[in-house]
């Protein structure tokens, strides 16, 4: 064992594959450094509905970075949380309709659409432990937390235009991240993975370098910045490449696990 105190991981990607499975193998690891100390966290884009099933059935007993770090909640307590204004919510709506972009919104720990596109919800929520509610239209929903806002859109081109697009529009109001080669999410300039592992890292008593961080997307880079080992997955974006320490193989050749073996175990 070196000095790896933390592993905060991306699950999509990293842990889980296309079909949401991970390996035993990854499973047994887990279970192998949480017995010596080392703490396990998971940390994704999900709501924590479908975040939650994925820590138990992992056997972990850490907290859980959902939203894209907008909140870090522990079963029933909420221990950080960084929402989306009102007033931005309501305009990343507008212009969904405006460009005709189908549009999650995440609000008070419920997933909502105005276009129940039935492709689209199908692969977003199987295997994600995922419901939805679908409305008529947003301007009927009473805004409460919303944790985040998603656009769905399948054309990659079209996806990245849009990013493009979004960041510059919402630059220092909204952070505007890729995270899914078809999903762009919307969150609270302070509502990041790399924010929430600096508040856990707080909350325990952690140092950067005793921080290992892995991740696939773009929504993963900050989450690595503020770890002491940057693991990028071989399915990895460039973007995340660009900055790792290692780039382990790609989640069906189960490289978490591979990571894990040369920098906690090793």
């Amino acid at each position: 064992m070196n000095n790896i105190k933390l592993l905060i991981t991306d699950i999509d990607g990293t842990v889980l594959n296309e079909k949401c499975e991970y390996s035993p193998k990854l499973k047994k690891l887990f279970d192998e450094i949480t017995k010596k100390g080392v703490k396990v966290v998971l940390a994704t884009g999900r709501m924590f509905m479908g975040a939650d099933p994925v820590r138990k059935e992992l056997g972990l007993d850490t907290p859980v970075v959902c939203y894209q770090g907008a909140m870090v909640r522990l079963k029933d307590e909420i221990l950080h949380s960084s929402s989306v204004s009102h007033n931005l919510a309501e305009e990343v709506i507008k212009i969904s309709r405006e460009k005709k972009f189908h549009l999650n919104l995440y609000n008070d720990d419920t997933l909502i659409v105005e276009d129940d596109n039935k492709q689209f919800m199908k692969d977003y929520t199987q295997g994600r432990h995922t419901t939805y509610k679908v409305v008529n239209s947003f301007d009927e929903v009473k805004l409460g937390i919303v944790s985040k806002l998603l656009a769905i859109v399948y054309d990659e081109k079209k996806l990245l235009d849009l990013r493009d697009e979004m960041q510059e529009r919402f630059k220092g109001r909204l952070t505007v991240v890729r995270s899914h080669k078809y999903y762009l999410e919307f969150t609270d300039t302070k509502a990041t993975k790399g924010e929430a592992l600096n508040f856990l890292k707080e909350y325990w008593g952690i140092k950067k370098e005793e921080v290992m961080a892995s991740g696939d997307q773009d929504n993963d880079y900050d989450m690595l910045m503020n770890a002491g080992i940057k693991v990028a997955m071989g399915n990895a974006s460039q973007k995340l490449k660009s900055i790792a320490d290692y780039i382990c193989p790609s989640i069906d050749k189960d490289g978490l696990s591979c990571a894990i073996e040369k920098f906690i175990k090793g």
